[in-house]
Protein backbone atom coordinates (compact mmCIF):
# COMPACT_ATOMS: atom_id res chain seq x y z
CA UNK A 1 0.00 0.00 0.00
CA UNK A 2 2.80 2.25 0.87
CA UNK A 3 4.80 1.49 -2.79
CA UNK A 4 1.19 2.07 -4.36
CA UNK A 5 1.20 5.70 -2.76
CA UNK A 6 4.19 6.83 -3.63
CA UNK A 7 3.95 5.72 -6.96
CA UNK A 8 0.50 7.78 -7.11
CA UNK A 9 2.70 10.90 -5.84
CA UNK A 10 4.16 11.76 -9.90
CA UNK A 11 0.73 10.42 -11.39
CA UNK A 12 -0.68 13.27 -9.51
CA UNK A 13 1.50 15.98 -10.61
CA UNK A 14 0.83 14.43 -14.14
CA UNK A 15 -2.70 14.06 -13.96
CA UNK A 16 -2.80 17.92 -12.87
CA UNK A 17 -0.07 19.07 -15.02
CA UNK A 18 -2.30 20.18 -18.16
CA UNK A 19 -4.75 22.22 -16.00
CA UNK A 20 -2.11 23.99 -13.63
CA UNK A 21 1.08 23.46 -15.99
CA UNK A 22 3.75 21.08 -14.09
CA UNK A 23 6.15 23.84 -12.20
CA UNK A 24 2.92 25.70 -10.17
CA UNK A 25 1.56 21.72 -9.78
CA UNK A 26 4.92 21.04 -7.56
CA UNK A 27 4.66 23.68 -5.19
CA UNK A 28 4.30 22.31 -1.95
CA UNK A 29 3.36 18.97 -3.07
CA UNK A 30 6.51 17.19 -1.44
CA UNK A 31 6.51 19.17 1.58
CA UNK A 32 2.96 18.30 2.46
CA UNK A 33 3.61 14.53 1.31
CA UNK A 34 6.43 14.71 3.60
CA UNK A 35 3.92 16.28 6.36
CA UNK A 36 1.53 13.28 6.14
CA UNK A 37 3.20 10.26 5.91
CA UNK A 38 5.90 11.28 8.44
CA UNK A 39 2.58 12.27 10.85
CA UNK A 40 0.75 8.58 10.10
CA UNK A 41 3.94 6.90 10.32
CA UNK A 42 5.16 8.20 13.77
CA UNK A 43 1.40 9.50 15.19
CA UNK A 44 -0.64 6.68 13.95
CA UNK A 45 -1.90 6.03 17.73
CA UNK A 46 -3.50 9.51 17.22
CA UNK A 47 -5.32 8.96 13.87
CA UNK A 48 -6.69 5.46 15.04
CA UNK A 49 -9.09 7.53 17.30
CA UNK A 50 -11.05 8.80 13.80
CA UNK A 51 -10.04 6.30 11.78
CA UNK A 52 -12.71 3.10 11.37
CA UNK A 53 -11.70 -0.16 11.99
CA UNK A 54 -11.10 -1.80 8.58
CA UNK A 55 -9.60 1.26 7.17
CA UNK A 56 -8.11 -0.38 3.90
CA UNK A 57 -11.03 -1.23 2.69
CA UNK A 58 -12.52 2.17 1.57
CA UNK A 59 -8.96 2.67 -0.08
CA UNK A 60 -9.69 1.14 -3.60
CA UNK A 61 -13.05 3.27 -3.20
CA UNK A 62 -11.09 6.39 -2.76
CA UNK A 63 -8.27 5.77 -5.36
CA UNK A 64 -10.98 4.65 -8.01
CA UNK A 65 -13.00 7.51 -7.31
CA UNK A 66 -9.83 10.27 -7.81
CA UNK A 67 -10.28 10.97 -12.04
CA UNK A 68 -13.95 11.37 -11.14
CA UNK A 69 -13.12 14.26 -8.75
CA UNK A 70 -10.21 15.80 -10.83
CA UNK A 71 -12.77 16.03 -13.86
CA UNK A 72 -15.08 17.84 -11.27
CA UNK A 73 -13.20 20.13 -9.94
CA UNK A 74 -10.56 21.02 -13.09
CA UNK A 75 -13.89 22.53 -14.45
CA UNK A 76 -13.07 25.25 -11.56
CA UNK A 77 -9.80 25.48 -12.31
CA UNK A 78 -9.51 29.42 -12.89
CA UNK A 79 -11.68 30.29 -10.48
CA UNK A 80 -9.35 28.09 -7.97
CA UNK A 81 -6.64 29.71 -9.27
CA UNK A 82 -3.25 28.57 -10.13
CA UNK A 83 -1.88 28.97 -6.71
CA UNK A 84 -4.34 26.77 -4.40
CA UNK A 85 -6.54 25.23 -7.25
CA UNK A 86 -3.34 22.42 -7.47
CA UNK A 87 -3.66 21.88 -3.55
CA UNK A 88 -7.29 21.92 -3.25
CA UNK A 89 -7.33 19.14 -6.20
CA UNK A 90 -4.67 17.06 -4.46
CA UNK A 91 -6.33 17.94 -1.12
CA UNK A 92 -9.58 16.30 -2.15
CA UNK A 93 -7.59 13.48 -4.22
CA UNK A 94 -4.48 12.33 -3.47
CA UNK A 95 -3.59 13.39 -0.04
CA UNK A 96 -6.39 11.84 1.62
CA UNK A 97 -5.01 8.25 -0.01
CA UNK A 98 -1.90 9.19 1.08
CA UNK A 99 -2.82 9.53 4.34
CA UNK A 100 -5.24 6.17 4.37
CA UNK A 101 -2.15 4.27 2.59
CA UNK A 102 0.08 5.25 5.08
CA UNK A 103 -1.98 4.67 8.25
CA UNK A 104 -2.80 1.43 7.23
CA UNK A 105 0.91 0.45 6.59
CA UNK A 106 2.20 1.69 9.64
CA UNK A 107 -0.58 0.11 11.76
CA UNK A 108 0.46 -3.47 9.92
CA UNK A 109 4.14 -2.24 11.08
CA UNK A 110 2.93 -1.77 14.53
CA UNK A 111 0.95 -4.93 14.95
CA UNK A 112 4.33 -6.73 13.77
CA UNK A 113 6.11 -5.12 17.20
CA UNK A 114 9.40 -4.52 14.43
CA UNK A 115 10.10 -1.16 16.79
CA UNK A 116 10.48 -4.10 19.71
CA UNK A 117 13.99 -5.24 17.60
CA UNK A 118 15.32 -1.40 17.39
CA UNK A 119 16.42 1.55 20.10
CA UNK A 120 13.86 1.09 23.21
CA UNK A 121 13.08 5.04 23.44
CA UNK A 122 13.79 5.56 19.56
CA UNK A 123 12.20 2.61 18.22
CA UNK A 124 8.93 4.01 16.54
CA UNK A 125 10.73 7.24 15.27
CA UNK A 126 13.78 5.12 13.47
CA UNK A 127 10.95 2.82 11.95
CA UNK A 128 8.94 5.96 10.93
CA UNK A 129 11.99 7.40 9.30
CA UNK A 130 13.37 4.63 7.38
CA UNK A 131 9.75 4.01 6.09
CA UNK A 132 9.39 7.68 5.09
CA UNK A 133 13.09 6.83 3.43
CA UNK A 134 11.29 3.95 1.79
CA UNK A 135 8.51 5.97 0.46
CA UNK A 136 10.44 8.73 -1.41
CA UNK A 137 12.92 6.14 -3.03
CA UNK A 138 10.04 4.73 -4.45
CA UNK A 139 8.29 8.03 -6.02
CA UNK A 140 11.59 8.93 -6.90
CA UNK A 141 12.03 5.84 -8.92
CA UNK A 142 8.52 5.56 -10.54
CA UNK A 143 8.88 9.48 -11.85
CA UNK A 144 11.05 8.23 -14.62
CA UNK A 145 9.26 5.01 -14.97
CA UNK A 146 6.07 6.08 -15.66
CA UNK A 147 7.66 8.52 -18.59
CA UNK A 148 9.48 5.14 -20.02
CA UNK A 149 6.00 3.36 -20.05
CA UNK A 150 4.13 6.23 -21.53
CA UNK A 151 7.55 6.48 -24.04
CA UNK A 152 6.56 2.36 -24.63
CA UNK A 153 3.22 1.91 -24.97
CA UNK A 154 0.41 4.11 -26.49
CA UNK A 155 -2.25 2.28 -24.40
CA UNK A 156 -0.16 3.53 -21.10
CA UNK A 157 -1.80 7.24 -20.42
CA UNK A 158 -2.28 9.16 -16.96
CA UNK A 159 -5.65 8.34 -16.44
CA UNK A 160 -5.21 4.08 -17.38
CA UNK A 161 -2.25 4.10 -14.55
CA UNK A 162 -4.81 5.85 -12.22
CA UNK A 163 -7.41 2.93 -13.07
CA UNK A 164 -4.37 0.18 -12.80
CA UNK A 165 -3.18 1.63 -9.22
CA UNK A 166 -7.15 1.18 -7.82
CA UNK A 167 -7.32 -1.79 -9.76
CA UNK A 168 -4.22 -2.89 -7.24
CA UNK A 169 -5.26 -1.15 -4.08
CA UNK A 170 -8.72 -3.46 -4.59
CA UNK A 171 -6.66 -6.82 -4.63
CA UNK A 172 -4.79 -5.59 -1.55
CA UNK A 173 -7.65 -5.01 0.17
CA UNK A 174 -10.57 -6.97 -1.24
CA UNK A 175 -14.13 -6.72 0.49
CA UNK A 176 -17.64 -6.10 -0.61
CA UNK A 177 -17.07 -2.55 -0.10
CA UNK A 178 -14.95 -2.25 -3.37
CA UNK A 179 -18.39 -3.30 -5.30
CA UNK A 180 -18.59 0.99 -4.90
CA UNK A 181 -15.61 1.86 -6.71
CA UNK A 182 -17.72 0.34 -10.05
CA UNK A 183 -19.52 3.53 -10.52
CA UNK A 184 -16.53 5.40 -10.74
CA UNK A 185 -14.32 2.97 -12.88
CA UNK A 186 -17.53 3.43 -15.44
CA UNK A 187 -17.45 7.03 -15.21
CA UNK A 188 -13.46 7.24 -15.95
CA UNK A 189 -13.51 4.77 -18.53
CA UNK A 190 -17.12 5.68 -20.49
CA UNK A 191 -17.60 9.81 -19.75
CA UNK A 192 -13.87 11.01 -18.46
CA UNK A 193 -12.89 13.22 -21.34
CA UNK A 194 -8.94 12.53 -19.94
CA UNK A 195 -8.99 9.04 -20.20
CA UNK A 196 -7.78 8.02 -23.59
CA UNK A 197 -10.02 6.13 -26.45
CA UNK A 198 -12.16 6.45 -29.79
CA UNK A 199 -15.14 6.84 -27.71
CA UNK A 200 -14.03 9.53 -25.23
CA UNK A 201 -12.05 11.41 -27.94
CA UNK A 202 -15.49 11.73 -29.71
CA UNK A 203 -16.92 12.95 -26.03
CA UNK A 204 -14.03 15.61 -25.77
CA UNK A 205 -14.54 16.38 -29.51
CA UNK A 206 -18.50 17.28 -28.98
CA UNK A 207 -17.74 19.65 -26.17
CA UNK A 208 -14.74 21.41 -28.17
CA UNK A 209 -16.96 21.73 -31.46
CA UNK A 210 -19.82 23.09 -29.81
CA UNK A 211 -17.24 26.17 -28.86
CA UNK A 212 -15.73 25.09 -32.43
CA UNK A 213 -12.74 23.96 -31.13
CA UNK A 214 -11.38 20.48 -32.80
CA UNK A 215 -9.15 17.92 -31.39
CA UNK A 216 -6.71 16.10 -34.40
CA UNK A 217 -4.44 14.06 -32.08
CA UNK A 218 -3.45 13.37 -29.12
CA UNK A 219 -1.18 11.13 -26.93
CA UNK A 220 1.18 11.30 -23.76
CA UNK A 221 4.87 11.38 -24.43
CA UNK A 222 8.22 11.67 -22.66
CA UNK A 223 7.82 15.40 -22.17
CA UNK A 224 4.11 15.83 -21.18
CA UNK A 225 0.51 15.42 -22.32
CA UNK A 226 0.62 16.57 -26.68
CA UNK A 227 -2.35 17.41 -28.60
CA UNK A 228 -2.86 18.67 -31.96
CA UNK A 229 -6.12 21.74 -31.71
CA UNK A 230 -8.51 23.58 -34.46
CA UNK A 231 -9.54 26.68 -33.52
CA UNK A 232 -12.10 26.19 -36.25
CA UNK A 233 -13.92 29.82 -35.98
CA UNK A 234 -10.76 31.69 -35.91
CA UNK A 235 -9.10 28.94 -38.39
CA UNK A 236 -5.09 28.39 -36.92
CA UNK A 237 -4.09 24.96 -35.66
CA UNK A 238 -1.68 24.49 -32.50
CA UNK A 239 0.24 22.19 -30.65
CA UNK A 240 0.21 22.04 -27.00
CA UNK A 241 2.27 20.35 -24.22
CA UNK A 242 0.39 20.30 -20.66
CA UNK A 243 -0.34 23.75 -20.22
CA UNK A 244 1.56 25.77 -22.74
CA UNK A 245 1.77 25.99 -26.47
CA UNK A 246 4.61 25.09 -28.50
CA UNK A 247 3.66 26.98 -32.00
CA UNK A 248 0.68 27.06 -34.15
CA UNK A 249 -0.20 28.07 -37.75
CA UNK A 250 -2.87 30.00 -39.49
CA UNK A 251 -5.19 27.29 -41.56
CA UNK A 252 -5.52 28.20 -45.50
CA UNK A 253 -8.86 29.16 -45.83
CA UNK A 254 -10.40 30.82 -49.24
CA UNK A 255 -11.30 34.34 -46.96
CA UNK A 256 -7.03 33.49 -46.82
CA UNK A 257 -6.55 32.72 -50.14
CA UNK A 258 -8.76 35.41 -51.65
CA UNK A 259 -6.03 37.67 -49.52
CA UNK A 260 -3.13 36.63 -51.60
CA UNK A 261 -2.07 34.02 -48.64
CA UNK A 262 -1.14 30.91 -50.07
CA UNK A 263 1.63 29.23 -47.54
CA UNK A 264 1.07 28.41 -43.44
CA UNK A 265 2.05 31.31 -42.09
CA UNK A 266 2.76 30.77 -37.57
CA UNK A 267 0.68 32.15 -35.40
CA UNK A 268 3.58 33.53 -33.11
CA UNK A 269 5.94 35.89 -34.79
CA UNK A 270 8.77 34.90 -32.47
CA UNK A 271 9.46 32.31 -34.96
CA UNK A 272 9.49 34.02 -37.83
CA UNK A 273 11.95 36.31 -36.00
CA UNK A 274 14.45 33.74 -35.60
CA UNK A 275 14.66 33.27 -38.99
CA UNK A 276 16.23 36.00 -39.10
CA UNK A 277 19.53 35.11 -37.64
CA UNK A 278 20.35 34.33 -41.82
CA UNK A 279 20.08 38.33 -42.29
CA UNK A 280 23.45 39.06 -39.92
CA UNK A 281 26.15 40.39 -41.95
CA UNK A 282 29.30 38.20 -42.09
CA UNK A 283 32.04 37.29 -44.24
CA UNK A 284 30.45 34.86 -45.81
CA UNK A 285 26.96 35.90 -46.15
CA UNK A 286 27.42 35.74 -49.84
CA UNK A 287 27.74 32.02 -49.86
CA UNK A 288 24.44 30.21 -50.93
CA UNK A 289 22.26 28.99 -48.66
CA UNK A 290 22.87 25.49 -50.44
CA UNK A 291 26.19 25.79 -48.93
CA UNK A 292 25.65 26.18 -45.47
CA UNK A 293 24.16 24.09 -42.49
CA UNK A 294 21.91 24.55 -39.37
CA UNK A 295 21.11 23.46 -35.80
CA UNK A 296 17.87 23.70 -34.66
CA UNK A 297 17.90 22.32 -30.74
CA UNK A 298 14.17 22.44 -30.32
CA UNK A 299 11.89 21.54 -32.66
CA UNK A 300 7.89 22.78 -31.66
CA UNK A 301 6.19 22.79 -34.92
CA UNK A 302 9.63 23.14 -37.03
CA UNK A 303 8.36 26.45 -38.17
CA UNK A 304 12.24 28.12 -38.77
CA UNK A 305 12.92 24.87 -39.76
CA UNK A 306 10.88 24.56 -42.41
CA UNK A 307 12.30 27.61 -43.71
CA UNK A 308 15.51 26.61 -43.36
CA UNK A 309 15.00 23.54 -45.59
CA UNK A 310 13.01 25.53 -48.15
CA UNK A 311 16.14 27.86 -48.09
CA UNK A 312 18.01 24.69 -48.82
CA UNK A 313 19.80 24.95 -45.84
CA UNK A 314 21.29 21.37 -44.50
CA UNK A 315 19.32 21.25 -41.30
CA UNK A 316 19.89 19.28 -38.36
CA UNK A 317 16.98 19.36 -35.33
CA UNK A 318 17.74 17.89 -31.93
CA UNK A 319 14.20 17.23 -30.20
CA UNK A 320 13.93 15.14 -26.97
CA UNK A 321 10.22 14.31 -27.65
CA UNK A 322 9.41 11.82 -30.70
CA UNK A 323 5.83 13.06 -30.46
CA UNK A 324 6.58 16.34 -31.22
CA UNK A 325 8.71 16.00 -33.91
CA UNK A 326 5.75 13.28 -35.16
CA UNK A 327 3.21 15.64 -35.17
CA UNK A 328 5.37 18.31 -36.40
CA UNK A 329 5.84 16.32 -39.60
CA UNK A 330 1.98 14.78 -39.91
CA UNK A 331 -0.17 18.07 -38.88
CA UNK A 332 2.59 21.34 -39.64
CA UNK A 333 4.36 19.96 -42.74
CA UNK A 334 7.74 19.58 -41.40
CA UNK A 335 9.84 18.16 -44.96
CA UNK A 336 11.65 14.87 -44.32
CA UNK A 337 14.60 15.91 -45.89
CA UNK A 338 16.39 16.82 -42.23
CA UNK A 339 18.54 15.29 -39.89
CA UNK A 340 16.67 14.07 -36.81
CA UNK A 341 18.37 13.53 -33.80
CA UNK A 342 16.05 12.60 -30.91
CA UNK A 343 17.90 12.89 -27.56
CA UNK A 344 18.94 14.95 -25.22
CA UNK A 345 20.22 18.24 -26.16
CA UNK A 346 22.24 18.75 -23.20
CA UNK A 347 24.21 15.52 -23.66
CA UNK A 348 24.06 15.74 -27.31
CA UNK A 349 25.59 18.91 -27.83
CA UNK A 350 28.42 18.08 -25.39
CA UNK A 351 29.17 14.67 -26.97
CA UNK A 352 29.34 16.78 -30.06
CA UNK A 353 31.40 19.23 -28.93
CA UNK A 354 33.98 17.32 -27.70
CA UNK A 355 33.75 14.66 -30.94
CA UNK A 356 33.83 18.38 -33.27
CA UNK A 357 32.55 15.95 -36.12
CA UNK A 358 30.64 19.15 -37.67
CA UNK A 359 29.94 22.65 -37.48
CA UNK A 360 27.06 25.37 -38.52
CA UNK A 361 26.89 28.39 -39.92
CA UNK A 362 23.30 28.87 -38.40
CA UNK A 363 22.06 27.76 -35.07
CA UNK A 364 18.57 28.02 -33.39
CA UNK A 365 18.01 27.49 -29.75
CA UNK A 366 14.06 27.36 -28.82
CA UNK A 367 13.21 25.30 -26.34
CA UNK A 368 10.58 25.79 -24.04
CA UNK A 369 8.48 22.68 -21.54
CA UNK A 370 5.99 22.82 -18.75
CA UNK A 371 5.66 26.58 -18.58
CA UNK A 372 8.80 27.68 -17.98
CA UNK A 373 12.64 27.05 -20.13
CA UNK A 374 14.91 23.81 -19.15
CA UNK A 375 16.78 25.73 -17.43
CA UNK A 376 20.19 22.71 -17.48
CA UNK A 377 19.99 23.85 -21.88
CA UNK A 378 20.68 27.82 -20.32
CA UNK A 379 23.84 27.17 -18.41
CA UNK A 380 27.31 28.89 -19.30
CA UNK A 381 28.40 25.45 -19.79
CA UNK A 382 26.25 24.24 -22.36
CA UNK A 383 26.38 27.57 -24.28
CA UNK A 384 29.91 27.31 -24.68
CA UNK A 385 29.52 23.77 -26.09
CA UNK A 386 26.82 24.94 -28.57
CA UNK A 387 28.99 28.32 -29.18
CA UNK A 388 31.59 25.33 -30.32
CA UNK A 389 29.16 23.75 -32.77
CA UNK A 390 29.54 27.56 -34.87
CA UNK A 391 31.73 27.68 -37.54
CA UNK A 392 33.83 30.95 -37.47
CA UNK A 393 31.85 33.25 -38.52
CA UNK A 394 28.71 31.45 -37.79
CA UNK A 395 25.49 32.96 -36.03
CA UNK A 396 23.21 31.91 -32.95
CA UNK A 397 19.73 32.91 -32.20
CA UNK A 398 18.13 32.14 -28.77
CA UNK A 399 14.86 32.32 -27.82
CA UNK A 400 13.84 33.07 -23.77
CA UNK A 401 10.76 33.82 -22.57
CA UNK A 402 10.38 35.61 -19.22
CA UNK A 403 9.72 38.34 -17.54
CA UNK A 404 12.39 40.84 -18.02
CA UNK A 405 11.97 42.41 -14.49
CA UNK A 406 12.34 38.91 -13.25
CA UNK A 407 16.07 38.43 -11.33
CA UNK A 408 16.38 35.04 -13.60
CA UNK A 409 15.51 36.21 -16.46
CA UNK A 410 18.31 39.03 -16.08
CA UNK A 411 20.52 36.43 -14.94
CA UNK A 412 20.07 33.89 -17.74
CA UNK A 413 20.02 37.25 -20.51
CA UNK A 414 23.39 37.79 -18.89
CA UNK A 415 25.01 34.47 -19.37
CA UNK A 416 23.78 34.16 -22.88
CA UNK A 417 25.55 37.77 -23.57
CA UNK A 418 28.81 36.77 -21.68
CA UNK A 419 28.94 33.00 -23.33
CA UNK A 420 29.05 34.94 -26.33
CA UNK A 421 31.79 37.72 -25.23
CA UNK A 422 29.11 40.32 -25.52
CA UNK A 423 28.65 39.91 -29.21
CA UNK A 424 25.12 39.87 -29.17
CA UNK A 425 21.66 41.84 -29.67
CA UNK A 426 18.45 41.34 -27.94
CA UNK A 427 14.92 42.05 -29.59
CA UNK A 428 11.15 41.15 -27.70
CA UNK A 429 9.00 39.98 -30.39
CA UNK A 430 6.20 42.42 -29.74
CA UNK A 431 5.25 45.53 -27.95
CA UNK A 432 3.69 45.30 -24.62
CA UNK A 433 0.46 44.55 -23.96
CA UNK A 434 -2.53 45.94 -21.58
CA UNK A 435 -3.74 42.96 -21.62
CA UNK A 436 -1.20 41.53 -19.47
CA UNK A 437 -1.89 43.87 -16.63
CA UNK A 438 1.55 44.56 -15.05
CA UNK A 439 3.03 41.44 -16.02
CA UNK A 440 5.56 41.58 -19.14
CA UNK A 441 6.39 38.00 -19.73
CA UNK A 442 7.35 38.08 -23.39
CA UNK A 443 9.76 36.27 -26.17
CA UNK A 444 13.53 37.46 -26.15
CA UNK A 445 14.93 36.80 -29.22
CA UNK A 446 19.13 36.94 -28.52
CA UNK A 447 21.40 37.30 -31.34
CA UNK A 448 25.03 36.29 -31.17
CA UNK A 449 28.02 36.12 -33.32
CA UNK A 450 30.93 33.71 -32.96
CA UNK A 451 33.36 36.14 -34.55
CA UNK A 452 34.51 39.05 -32.37
CA UNK A 453 35.21 41.47 -35.35
CA UNK A 454 32.58 44.01 -36.14
CA UNK A 455 29.31 44.48 -34.86
CA UNK A 456 25.96 42.37 -35.42
CA UNK A 457 24.05 44.06 -38.38
CA UNK A 458 21.24 42.65 -40.39
CA UNK A 459 20.86 43.13 -44.07
CA UNK A 460 17.52 44.21 -45.33
CA UNK A 461 15.48 41.10 -46.68
CA UNK A 462 15.01 40.71 -50.05
CA UNK A 463 12.08 38.85 -52.36
CA UNK A 464 13.53 35.13 -51.72
CA UNK A 465 13.73 36.03 -47.80
CA UNK A 466 10.01 35.47 -47.57
CA UNK A 467 9.48 32.54 -48.75
CA UNK A 468 5.77 33.58 -50.52
CA UNK A 469 5.00 34.39 -46.61
CA UNK A 470 2.75 37.82 -45.87
CA UNK A 471 3.54 37.81 -42.01
CA UNK A 472 7.16 37.33 -42.94
CA UNK A 473 7.33 40.59 -44.67
CA UNK A 474 6.23 42.27 -41.16
CA UNK A 475 8.44 40.31 -38.88
CA UNK A 476 11.37 39.10 -40.35
CA UNK A 477 13.58 41.60 -40.26
CA UNK A 478 14.02 42.44 -36.30
CA UNK A 479 12.79 46.27 -35.04
CA UNK A 480 14.86 48.51 -33.73
CA UNK A 481 12.20 49.72 -31.62
CA UNK A 482 11.85 46.32 -30.62
CA UNK A 483 15.36 46.01 -29.50
CA UNK A 484 16.22 45.49 -25.41
CA UNK A 485 18.83 46.35 -23.64
CA UNK A 486 21.24 43.17 -22.05
CA UNK A 487 21.85 44.59 -18.17
CA UNK A 488 24.92 45.93 -17.62
CA UNK A 489 28.29 45.17 -15.25
CA UNK A 490 26.82 47.48 -13.21
CA UNK A 491 23.58 46.50 -12.63
CA UNK A 492 24.60 42.89 -12.40
CA UNK A 493 27.11 43.43 -9.50
CA UNK A 494 24.01 43.60 -7.42
CA UNK A 495 23.51 39.82 -8.03
CA UNK A 496 25.41 37.53 -5.93
CA UNK A 497 24.84 35.21 -8.83
CA UNK A 498 25.25 36.89 -12.09
CA UNK A 499 24.89 33.86 -14.53
CA UNK A 500 23.47 30.32 -14.51
CA UNK A 501 25.79 27.74 -13.87
CA UNK A 502 25.34 23.76 -13.63
CA UNK A 503 26.00 24.54 -9.42
CA UNK A 504 23.62 27.04 -8.88
CA UNK A 505 20.57 25.43 -11.25
CA UNK A 506 18.62 24.50 -7.60
CA UNK A 507 18.50 28.14 -6.41
CA UNK A 508 17.05 29.65 -10.40
CA UNK A 509 14.37 26.26 -9.99
CA UNK A 510 13.01 28.08 -7.30
CA UNK A 511 12.64 31.19 -9.11
CA UNK A 512 10.65 29.83 -12.12
CA UNK A 513 7.46 29.08 -9.93
CA UNK A 514 6.85 32.84 -10.29
CA UNK A 515 7.43 32.71 -13.94
CA UNK A 516 5.15 29.27 -14.51
CA UNK A 517 2.47 31.18 -12.95
CA UNK A 518 2.35 34.02 -14.66
CA UNK A 519 2.88 31.86 -18.27
CA UNK A 520 -0.04 30.29 -16.53
CA UNK A 521 -2.31 33.38 -17.00
CA UNK A 522 -0.99 33.96 -19.94
CA UNK A 523 -1.85 30.83 -21.78
CA UNK A 524 -5.54 31.28 -20.45
CA UNK A 525 -5.66 34.28 -21.96
CA UNK A 526 -4.42 32.99 -25.85
CA UNK A 527 -6.84 29.56 -25.34
CA UNK A 528 -10.39 28.94 -23.65
CA UNK A 529 -9.86 27.90 -19.80
CA UNK A 530 -12.50 24.42 -21.17
CA UNK A 531 -9.53 23.99 -23.80
CA UNK A 532 -7.07 23.25 -21.07
CA UNK A 533 -9.64 21.67 -18.45
CA UNK A 534 -10.82 19.21 -21.43
CA UNK A 535 -7.45 17.95 -22.01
Amino acid sequence: MLELAAIYSPLSQLTLAPVYGSIPSSVFHHEITAIIVLLALTRSSIFSRFMPAQVEYYIPILASSIPLIQTFLFKYSTELGVDVGPIITEGLTYYPLLLLSTYSAARVLLDAKIDQYLHASMGSTILGLSTYGFFVLVRSKSAFLISQLFAYSATVTRVSLQCIIGALFTILSPSKLSLLAIPAMIHTTWFNPHFMSPHTDALANTTLQASQWNLLERAESNTGYISVLENLNAGYRVLRCDHSLLGGEWLITDERRRQGITTSEPIYSVFEILEAVRLVETPHSNVPDGEKSALVVGLGIGTAPKAFIAHGIDSTVVELDPKVHEYATRYFDLPENHTAVLEDAVSWVQNASHNAVKQYDYILHDVFTGGAEPLPLFTDNFLRNLRSLLTPDGVVAVNYAGDLDDSSTKQIVNTINLAFDRQCRMFRDSEPSSERGDTDFLNMVVFCKNSAVGELKFRAPVEADFLGAVLRRHYLAPKDKLELKFPTEEEMQDYAVQTLTVDNLGGFEKKQVESAKKHWKIMRLVVPDFVWELW
